[in-house]
């Protein structure tokens, strides 16, 4: 029975693995290798793909040249798939508003931007208390973000609303309590949260997959366009996904936090907020707030 388990994991695994790396990277080496025959002036040219494709593949041991080929197109989307799963990284950072150093200045005018908007809409939601249009009023600011915004991005102020709001709820830094949360967390739990995650991580590899497509569209245009069409697909992607996932995080918080504030203190029941800064000041052991 174990046996087959393990069996039924790893058959899972190299699934996905194949589903995520390996079959996109083939198709980012087909790509690559007819765009390097074609070059920008012939880009659309199936004959001459034919030909020169032809032409590679003629002369010598058959077998041995096709061996030696398809080594060379296993290898190569490999390190495509490696390369562009270490871009979603930079990806993720990106739509999260850590620029570079030169957009700067573009970063903290856009955060302002967001902000007068947010803070626009959250007055008109404070005039309208105890009104029927609280709730539209209360909508369109929760548009621009859930909390008053910190970043440039919608993206990075969604993934960061469930810190700021457990805080202004709890008086609990969530950087400090999760791990430990996490520990308690059943697997019913756990599990929607990986798989939400992971769904997150495929956005941005498809980013990292973007960004591939327009560095290869520098000498076959085409790929520029599919880098494109993939850095839309991945930036809506992000979106919905980052916020099915934080929303799952502030959820996870709200439902067992009680757990956590039990285990350090087996009085409290049910949760205080005003326990919030000692648990958070056991966590730190006196070290102090991590770097943000």
């Amino acid at each position: 029975m174990l046996t087959g388990l393990v069996t039924d994991m790893g058959r899972r695994l190299a699934e996905r693995w194949a589903a995520a790396l390996v079959l996109p990277g083939l198709v980012f080496t087909a790509l690559a290798a007819a765009g390097l025959a074609l070059g920008q002036r012939h880009a659309l040219d199936v004959e001459l793909l034919r030909h020169r494709l032809g032409a590679l593949t003629a002369g010598g041991s058959g077998s041995t040249r096709t061996a030696v080929l398809l080594l060379g197109v296993l290898a190569a989307s490999f390190a495509a798939a490696l390369f562009a799963d270490a871009l979603a990284g930079p990806y993720e950072r990106a739509l999260r508003g850590s620029w570079p150093r030169p957009l700067g200045r573009l970063a903290d005018r856009l955060t302002e931007r967001r902000r007068r908007r947010w803070a626009e809409r959250d007055d008109a939601c404070r005039g309208a208390e105890g009104t029927d249009a609280l709730g539209g009023l209360e909508a369109a600011r929760n548009e621009v973000a859930l909390v008053r915004p910190a970043c440039p991005t919608w993206f990075g102020d969604r993934l960061r609303a469930p810190a700021v709001r457990v805080r202004g709820q709890y008086r609990l830094e969530l950087a400090d309590a999760w791990p430990r949360l996490w520990l308690l967390l059943p697997d019913s739990t756990r599990a929607p949260l990986t798989e939400s995650r992971q769904a997150l991580d495929e956005a941005l590899r498809l980013g990292g997959w973007a960004v591939l497509y327009l560095l290869l569209g520098a000498v076959w245009w085409p790929a520029a366009v599919a880098g494109v069409g993939a850095a839309l697909v991945a930036w809506r992607r992000a979106r919905e996904r980052a916020d099915v996932y934080a929303e799952l995080v502030e959820s996870a918080v709200d439902v067992h936090l009680p757990e956590l504030f039990e285990r350090f203190d087996p009085e409290t029941r049910p949760v205080r907020a005003s326990i919030g800064p000692a648990v958070t000041e056991r966590f730190r052991k006196g070290a102090g707030p991590r770097h943000r």
